[in-house]
């Protein structure tokens, strides 16, 4: 294998993103239980199996398409284990392709996702009130753009991943929006009520010839699809206020 010298490795890792806390996260500490579970999810209190008894904190860093058949989880999930960190910035983001930086993730407190450590979890212990945190749409992109690093040394720009990840997140801030629009806040408490209307959301996101889902992969439909999924989400909620 040959090493790149000090200069080739400052221009390898030259066009590495990185990011402030603010634009990373989208909520920490009070996490909305209505927003899907998404690749960065941060959770906490996680006993890994194999890694021992104690519990931990974990990233999913599965592609949102790679971690649901449908609107259900699959069986297991990609994470890999958070833990503290020194705070990484300026040319520190550019040489540790092995983590994802999480500064100020609790109080204050720096941490990292290991990628060497990427191991399946059972969804189940992926609960909605063990989730601390989540990513920004941008947050996103630069964990992905880590991770294809990390895997095949491989620079990708954050506008290529905004372009191919815009039809999912899209299609996941519509999920989160119409639960919080149809559910009560009871119901949102409830995570068989939340499983329940995401089927529903995913019913309505499929039907139709071009369904809505389809059309989302063409990014000048988005705002149409946005506003249809809102209609048809006030309808659903006045239907069920109707009911009693």
């Amino acid at each position: 294998m040959n090493v790149p010298s000090d200069d080739e490795t400052g221009k390898y890792y030259e066009d590495m993103d990185q990011i402030e806390p603010e634009a990373l996260y989208d909520e920490r500490t009070n996490v909305s239980r209505a927003r899907p579970l998404l690749q960065g999810d941060v959770f906490d209190d996680v006993v890994l199996p194999g890694f021992g008894e104690e519990p931990n904190k974990v990233q999913i860093i599965a592609h949102p398409c790679a971690m649901r058949t449908g609107a259900a989880l699959t069986p297991r999930i990609t994470v890999a284990p958070v833990e503290p960190h020194q705070l990484v910035k300026g040319k520190g983001w550019q040489g540790s392709p092995r983590v994802m930086p999480l500064a100020d993730l609790v109080e204050g407190e720096h941490f990292a996702t290991k990628f060497i450590d990427v191991t399946a979890c059972p969804a189940g212990l992926l609960a909605r009130d063990r989730r601390i945190a989540t990513l920004s749409h941008q947050g996103i992109y630069v964990l992905q753009q880590r991770l294809i690093k990390h895997y095949t040394r491989t620079e990708m720009a954050l506008e290529v991943l905004r372009s191919q990840s815009a039809p999912v997140l899209t299609e996941a801030e519509l999920l989160w929006e119409w639960l919080e629009r149809v559910l009560t806040e009871a119901e949102i408490g409830d995570d068989e009520a939340l499983d329940t209307e995401a089927g529903a959301f995913e019913e309505w996101m499929r039907d139709g010839s071009p369904s809505p889902q389809r059309r989302l992969r063409t990014e000048i439909h988005h705002t149409d699809v946005r506003r249809e999924a809102q209609r048809a989400s006030a309808e659903r909620a006045k239907a069920r206020e109707d009911q009693g």
